[in-house]
């Protein structure tokens, strides 16, 4: 299962819709901190995330998940920071991506690191609700 967290809801629909088209199970996050709830409550195989995030930007998640699951592949999304700076900063920790991200450098880089950390995905749940659903801490997400 991919984790994507973007704030911008038409970056996180577009980007969510080219990877389901690809066969991937994805959940999204709209902040930091719901991706850290949802990383603690599922079976997450790679994150995507933005660095410009509400609450949690983007670099202190990237180390808050090598804290909390060491080892999950990352790649981090910028618009603001150069491919060269990107990479430089996170230092081989992650994967970096400046925007705008070609679709099929993304779907590429996706499928390398899945099959670089584990042959099979785990899949948890068919659908958003589903999850909802079946985890009560991501329930509790939905009320706040």
């Amino acid at each position: 299962m991919i984790l994507l967290v973007e704030d911008e809801a038409a970056s996180r629909y577009g980007f969510a819709r080219l990877l389901r088209g690809q066969g991937y199970e994805v959940i999204e996050a709209g902040d930091g901190n719901e991706a850290v709830a949802l990383l603690d409550g599922l079976a997450i195989d790679l994150v995507i995330t933005d660095m410009e995030l509400p609450k949690i930007n983007g670099l202190h998640l990237v180390s808050l998940i090598q804290a909390r699951r060491p080892g999950i592949p990352i790649v981090l999304m910028s618009g603001y920071l150069s491919e060269r700076a990107g990479k430089i900063i996170l230092d081989g920790s992650a994967d970096f991506f400046q925007k705008p991200v070609r679709p099929s450098a993304l779907v590429r880089t996706v499928q390398r690191l899945l099959t670089k950390s584990k042959g099979q995905l785990t899949v948890v749940a068919s659908s958003t609700h589903d999850l909802y659903r079946r985890n009560p801490r991501i329930r509790s997400l939905a009320l706040c």
